[in-house]
């Protein structure tokens, strides 16, 4: 597999060949017709290109002929299919904190794709984007991505009645909405900009029904080894787990670059090729940070400054009206009204 093709585990390739295999198409069919030499029991190779990815799913849609495969591959969701991240993720002491971590570490289930998060008043959105090489994601790969977060958010919590505010997906939808209605309990909106998930975020402050503080620190101790081993992760998620792990954002450039074994000429050559830079990372995870805190916590606004690393409150409320056109105060006091 050439080096600068993004790559997916084999345990998320796993997950696609059984939704398959539960409508009837052996996994052996869709290997065979593609050529591809998967020993699956022992999880080997430990990751297939994207574009291999792709062409498993496109075969699998096709074998399958279910006008909804992407819907029924996201309820099948098993934290197995997650390997690593899905045990950190589970004893995750919350639902929000689950999420942080499979942003943080989605790399190792999939380069193709980056989850995000975003506040609006008393609401979370989760937002997903395909990151593709040379084959764009199908219409199925959008929905199996929001159904799997719905199964996998009620599996954590133990509440099959979580019900999302809004979904939305930037295809047309198939003629069916009931069957929508029947996987997300609402209908969808379609030709939107982004895939993604609304919830209250009340939902993702409630406690996991497997948090376990101890173990989570053992997963998150094993899931970053395997991270740093992650050797063809993108410099920028690789710049963005450096500042998340640090917890704070006083880290420069020349320090970043330290933690990943590069001088910093190379790190900003690195950034460049992926059309990005260390300042528009640190300033992008510095925004969504503020939104948490702003939002979720009642930290005064003062400590959310010295938090996100603003030396002078002036400076943070600057950055906040850059950011979202207004002002940190207003945009809590316009949350509680």
């Amino acid at each position: 597999m050439n080096a600068d093709h993004k790559r997916v585990s084999i345990h998320w390739v796993k997950a696609i060949l059984a939704a398959a295999q539960s409508l009837g198409v052996e996994p052996s069919v869709i290997l065979q017709e593609l050529k591809l030499h998967l020993d699956l029991d022992a999880n080997e190779p430990a990751y297939l290109s994207l574009d291999q990815t792709q062409d498993i799913w496109a075969k699998a849609e096709e074998k399958s002929g279910h006008d909804f495969f992407g819907l029924m591959m996201g309820q099948r969701v098993r934290p197995a299919y997650f390997h690593a991240v899905g045990y950190l993720a589970m004893t995750s002491e919350n639902l929000m904190q689950a999420y942080e971590n499979f942003m943080s570490y989605m790399p190792l289930i999939s380069e193709g794709a980056e989850l995000s998060m975003s506040f609006e008043g008393q609401n979370v959105w989760i937002h997903f984007t395909p990151k593709p090489d040379n084959k764009p994601f199908s219409r199925h790969q959008h929905e199996s991505i929001i159904a799997l977060l719905l199964a996998f958010s009620r599996w954590l919590l133990g509440d099959e009645s979580i019900t999302p505010l809004q979904v939305t997906f930037p295809h047309e939808g198939a003629s069916d909405l009931g069957f929508y209605q029947g996987v997300f309990s609402v209908v969808p909106k379609f030709k939107q900009a982004q895939t993604a998930i609304q919830f209250p975020k009340e939902i993702l402050k409630r406690t996991l029904r497997e948090s376990d503080a101890g173990l989570h620190a053992l997963h998150k101790a094993h899931a970053d080894q395997m991270l740093a081993a992650h050797g063809n992760t993108s410099w920028r998620a690789k710049v963005i787990h450096c500042i998340v792990a640090s917890a704070h954002f006083q880290l420069s450039r020349e320090q970043v670059a330290d933690k990943l074994n590069v001088s910093t000429r190379t790190l900003q050559r690195r950034l460049q090729e992926e059309d990005t830079s260390f300042l528009d990372i640190l300033d992008e995870q510095r925004k969504q940070k503020a939104q948490e805190l702003i939002f979720n916590t009642h930290k005064s606004l003062k400590e959310v400054a010295m938090e996100l690393g603003f030396a002078e409150s002036s400076t943070f409320y600057r950055a906040c009206h850059r950011w979202f056109n207004d002002t940190p105060s207003a945009l809590r006091g316009r949350e509680k009204s």
